[in-house]
């Protein structure tokens, strides 16, 4: 993992769905959240920070998990969205901040089943995917089906999606509810680099 991926600060979209879904949950029992594709650890900080009794750090990354530990001193997890290694009904939040789409179109519906089953009934799913109209990601070899292997320097050669709406909301059909918005920003001296997401908020 690069300098460059090495985010400290807690995505601020992520922080106001957390506090306004954790507040209004009720259980008896500590809450469990998982994090998949936790990367720098800065969720986890967040979800520490927020009293979440049981929190679970998963990604394929074994550099992005020793930076983990640095920030975060409890259970992190080796492996990948698509064969979470976690016992069903057992989550009662999942994140996938900017996870899911550094895969192949075809395997979301293999993440999201997993998702699905870890989750408990009425659990909650905070995650991102990059839209169609991402530029900045776009860049390197078009695999097609708007599947890129980008060519950015930090991440060079990795495998990148990008949704459509429609795309979208098929793909979260298998949840009970869901909501979804838009954040997009450009670059700083480069207006063309569009950064853009799709947001979701989703429940099984």
């Amino acid at each position: 993992m690069s300098d460059k991926s090495d985010i400290r600060y807690p995505d601020e979209n992520l922080v106001r769905l957390l506090k306004k879904n954790i507040s209004g949950y009720e259980k008896n029992a500590p809450l469990t959240a998982i994090d998949l594709g936790c990367g720098s650890g800065r969720h986890l900080k967040l979800l520490n920070e927020l009293r979440i009794g049981r929190i679970i750090g998963l990604d394929s990354s074994f550099n992005a998990l020793l930076l983990s530990k640095k920030r975060f001193n409890g259970f992190l997890v080796a492996g990948d969205n698509r064969h979470i290694p976690i016992k069903d009904g057992s989550a009662d939040f999942v994140i996938a901040w900017g996870s899911l789409h550094y895969n192949r179109k075809e395997t979301l519906p293999l993440m999201l089943g997993e998702i699905v089953r870890v989750l408990v009934p009425d659990g909650h799913l905070f995650a991102t995917l990059r839209t169609s109209r991402d530029t900045y990601l776009k860049t390197g070899k078009h695999l097609g089906n708007n599947t890129w292997a980008t060519n950015l320097n930090d991440i060079n050669g990795t495998i990148v999606s990008f949704y459509s709406e429609d795309e979208l909301t098929r793909a979260f059909s298998a949840f009970g509810k869901f909501e979804f918005g838009l954040m997009e920003r450009t670059l700083v001296g480069d207006t063309r680099a569009m950064i853009s997401h799709w947001v979701v908020h989703a429940i099984k």
